[in-house]
C-alpha cells in the first residue's frame, strides 16, 4: 500500500497559543507533512503564529497563503528568513498567491504580475544577492518604493525556503509551473463538480506548459487542499461550512455562469454573484448558500465522518491522474476543532490511507 502524505491547514480564528494547542493535538495523532496557516490581516499575525508553531512543535510550517499586496517585498523576505532560521533543518514553505477576491482591504491590481515579481524578488534575497528595487517595477510602484534603492538580506537563510504558488486561473497556473517549487490547488477553485467535467485536466496542462517553458524536469511538489467540515452532528458541520463556501463561490472562476453550467439553481448563483459585486462579505453571503449548493458542487466536503469520506474519496479518485504529492485537510475542518481534528486523525485519514492505491497513479 502506497503511503499518502497529508498536511493540515489551521485557520487563525483563535490566539497563537490556541493555534499551538491545536497543532500539538493534530501532530500527536498523525505525522502531518506540513502545517499551513493562512495570512489574513484581520487575524493574528501569521509570522508570529508560525514562529510559535516552529518553537513549540515539530511541524514543518508554511503560509497558505501569503500574498504580495499587504507587506513590502523586503518585509516579506525578512519575515520568511527569520522563520527559516528558527526552523533550521526542518525548513519552511512559502505558499504565495494573489489572495482572496472578497476582502484583504486592499485594492489589488495586476495580480499575476505582482505574484511573479514577488517570487523572483524572494528568490534573489533568499540567495543572499543584492537587488535594485527598480528591477521589480510593479512592486516598486504599488508600494511607492525608491526605484533606485538597493536592498539585500543581511542574514539570508542558510536553507532558502521552497516557494509554492497557489493558483486557480490559467495565467497563475502557468506561473506556478514556470517559477514555483510547487503548486497549491484547492477544491474551492476546483470542486468535484468541475473536476467531473475535466476542468482539472485543463488546469494541470497549464502548469505543465509553465514547466516546459523552463525546460525544468526537477523536483516539483503538487499540493491539493481539500476543504473539510466534519462533526458527529452532520447538520452542524454543513451549516458551519457555509461561511467559507460563500467566499469560494464568489471567486471569479466559480461565477454565476459556471454555477448554472453545473446545474445549480440559477437564482441562487445570481444572488451570490450580485452580493459579491455589491461588496458584501462572507457574513452577508453565508445565508445564500444552500445545502444543495455545497453537496452538488463539492466545494467543501461537509457532514458526518462517513459523508466526508465518501465526498473526499470521489474527489481523490478523479484527481488520481495528476499525481498530487500532498493532500491537505484544509479549513474550516469543523465547528468543534478538537472534535474535527480527532475525527480527521483517527477516522478519515486512516480510511483514505487504506484506499490510497485508488488515489495514486504510479504510471
Amino acid at each position: 500500500m502506497a503511503e499518502m502524505r497529508f498536511g493540515i491547514q489551521l485557520f487563525p480564528w483563535c490566539t497563537a497559543p490556541e493555534m499551538v494547542g491545536y497543532a500539538k493535538r493534530a501532530l500527536s495523532q498523525h505525522p502531518f507533512d506540513k502545517v499551513w496557516v493562512p495570512d489574513h490581516l484581520s487575524y493574528e499575525n501569521v509570522f508570529v503564529t508560525l514562529a510559535s508553531l516552529i518553537m513549540e512543535t515539530s511541524a514543518h510550517v508554511g503560509t497558505s497563503v501569503a500574498q504580495p499586496f499587504s507587506r513590502t517585498p523586503v518585509d516579506l523576505a525578512s519575515s520568511f528568513a527569520a522563520l527559516s532560521h528558527l526552523a533550521g533543518e526542518r525548513g519552511i514553505t512559502v505558499g504565495i498567491g494573489s489572495g482572496a477576491v472578497t476582502s484583504d482591504m486592499i485594492r489589488k491590481r495586476r495580480r499575476v504580475t505582482m505574484v511573479r515579481e514577488m517570487v523572483l524578488f524572494l528568490r534573489e534575497l533568499f540567495a543572499g544577492r543584492k537587488v535594485i528595487l527598480g528591477e521589480f517595477p510593479n512592486l516598486t510602484d504599488f508600494f511607492r518604493l525608491d526605484a533606485t534603492a538597493e536592498t539585500l538580506l543581511r542574514v539570508p537563510p542558510a536553507q532558502p525556503p521552497e516557494i509554492f504558488v497557489a493558483a486557480a486561473g490559467p495565467q497563475m497556473l502557468r506561473l506556478a509551473g514556470e517559477l514555483g517549487d510547487g503548486l497549491i490547488l484547492s477544491n474551492f477553485s476546483f470542486p468535484t463538480a468541475l473536476i467531473r467535467q475535466g476542468v482539472l485536466d485543463g488546469a494541470m496542462a497549464k502548469v505543465e506548459e509553465g514547466r516546459r517553458s523552463q525546460g525544468d524536469g526537477g523536483r516539483f511538489t503538487k499540493v491539493l487542499h481539500l476543504h473539510v467540515s466534519v462533526a458527529r452532528d452532520g447538520r452542524r458541520a454543513k451549516n458551519f461550512s457555509k461561511r467559507l463556501a460563500s467566499i469560494a463561490l464568489a471567486r471569479s472562476n466559480l461565477g454565476r455562469k459556471k454555477l448554472i453550467q453545473l446545474g445549480l439553481p440559477a437564482e441562487e448563483a445570481t444572488a451570490i454573484e450580485n452580493a459579491y459585486h455589491q461588496g458584501m462579505g462572507a457574513d452577508d453571503m453565508e445565508p445564500m448558500v444552500s445545502d444543495q449548493l455545497i453537496e452538488e458542487s463539492g466545494i467543501i466536503a461537509a457532514g458526518t465522518p462517513e459523508e466526508c469520506i465518501a465526498q473526499l474519496d470521489e474527489l481523490l479518485r478523479l484527481a488520481k491522474p495528476h499525481r498530487f504529492d500532498i493532500v491537505d485537510m484544509a479549513t474550516p475542518l469543523g465547528p468543534d476543532l478538537d472534535e474535527a481534528i480527532d475525527i480527521l486523525c483517527q477516522e478519515i485519514l486512516p480510511e483514505l490511507q487504506r484506499r490510497s492505491d485508488s488515489y495514486q497513479d504510479k504510471g
